[in-house]
């Protein structure tokens, strides 16, 4: 499977909600001065920022927490790359922890609810 079928949906309170393809994502990063979002780099030298609490009321997010959600972002579209079909991986409150994750699943059944 491709990277090229995997999407990954981003928010952003200001800007609303943008489908990015996986393959064009260089580098995502999160920076101390704007903790309130990821930044997402694109091939095209745009940059996309996405809601670190993807619009859910939750505390504010520490350092280790974001650079989790850096790397689980990266591990969830490895892991949609590897299951076949159209794919997208999006933010999603973790009820256990009150905070959020990153999620993956078919992408026709997410853009369907």
């Amino acid at each position: 499977m491709a990277v090229t079928d995997v999407w990954v949906e981003l928010h952003s309170e200001a800007l609303g909600v943008r489908m990015v393809r996986a393959d064009t994502i260089e580098q995502v990063w999160w920076d101390v001065k704007q903790p309130a979002f990821l930044t997402v780099a694109l091939r095209s030298g745009q940059e996309v920022r996405q809601d670190v609490r993807a619009g859910f009321p939750t505390d504010d997010i520490e350092e280790d927490e974001a650079a989790d959600l850096c790397t689980t972002l990266v591990e969830r579209i490895a892991e949609a790359a590897d299951m076949g079909g159209p794919r997208m991986v999006w933010m999603a409150r973790d009820e256990d922890t009150k905070g959020v994750t990153w999620k993956r699943g078919p992408l026709i059944e997410q853009r369907a609810h």
